[in-house]
């Protein structure tokens, strides 16, 4: 049990344009790209619905329901698990979950490896909001005959081939500080298109070309910022405890040594909490108020400093 002399911080939140809504992240740091997602599928056993991860959730709160997709070991990207999105008949459904984001500025790449069996088709799109069916940025139609078909409001803006019966690529670039997608699918880049909304997240459908059934495979998703301006470096010298996490309003932590000073830091780089713990071997509670997404807790004595992952959610 934590003993909780009360402290209390100064806000300094103000309103951030970098909200990830993602949970059970990995994050991985380099000049290039700083992962904010990853998903290879391999923690799941087959038949566990997706809807029990926190990251996805289901088109109409459908949960484990015949809306929500089942993670399978009929094909695999990497390891022995993939995720199976098909229809019941070709106009679609019930099948329908979505990938969160909800990230609005900043450029970020999003990525999937998609495998779609000869005689079958695909589908997915991307929301404009974390809610679904707000509104569609863009859609990609993957036909039985192995061309694909990129649509974004209502007007055709790319197109191509894709191999069936084999894994491929689908990787987006988008740059929402310039309001411009490029979309690359099996290697090959389209021209840049615009994309003037946030991203919400990918709504995997049971669909595909309208004609034949919908019937696809999704593994190794990947979403990360894109050179990043500014890089958190996650350090280790510290040991502390917290929870609960993901948290509302606030946390109990718990550590070595006694005093230390506290900062939170946005996924931008923004500071938005700090403040000094001196009762950190008892336990201190820590109240804030915070928008949902993703921050960095640090914690700094002396030469030695730690930082951890802390989850917003609401």
């Amino acid at each position: 049990m934590i003993e909780n002399p009360y402290l209390a911080f100064t806000n300094k939140f103000t309103h951030m344009k970098h909200i990830l809504l993602l949970v059970g992240l990995t994050f991985s740091f380099s000049a290039i790209a700083q992962t904010l997602y990853e998903e290879g599928f391999e923690g799941f056993s087959a038949g566990d619905y997706i809807s029990s991860s926190d990251v996805w959730i289901t088109w109409a709160g459908g949960d484990e329901t015949a809306e929500d997709a089942q993670v399978s070991m009929d094909q695999a990207h990497e390891g022995m698990h993939s995720l199976h999105l098909f229809a019941d008949v070709a106009t679609g459904g019930p099948m329908d979950v979505v990938l969160t984001a909800g990230l609005d500025g900043g450029v970020y790449e999003a990525s999937f490896w998609m495998y779609i069996p000869d005689g079958s088709s695909g589908y997915y799109n991307v929301q404009e909001d974390v809610a679904p069916g707000v509104g569609w940025a863009l859609d990609v139609t993957f036909a039985f005959s192995g061309d694909f078909q990129v649509v974004a409001d209502a007007v055709t803006v790319g197109g191509g081939t894709f191999p069936l019966d084999q894994w491929f690529e689908v990787h987006h670039l988008i740059d929402m500080d310039n309001d411009v997608i490029t979309l690359t699918i099996d290697g090959v880049t389209g021209e840049p298109f615009p994309f003037d909304s946030p991203f919400g997240g990918i709504n995997f459908f049971g669909y595909g070309d309208g004609q034949t059934i919908g019937n696809y495979y999704v593994d190794d998703i990947n979403l990360a910022i894109s050179n990043p301006s500014s890089v958190v470096s996650i350090d280790n010298d510290l040991d502390f405890a917290f929870g609960p996490n993901p948290a509302t309003n606030y946390i109990n932590i718990q550590g070595q040594p006694n005093d230390a000073w506290m900062r939170v830091i946005a996924l931008n780089g923004q500071l938005v909490l700090e403040g000094q713990l001196n009762n950190l071997s008892k336990g201190e509670m820590i109240e804030f108020n915070l928008e949902d997404g993703i921050y960095f807790l640090e914690l700094t004595s002396g030469q030695e400093r730690s930082t951890q992952r802390l989850v917003i959610s609401h």
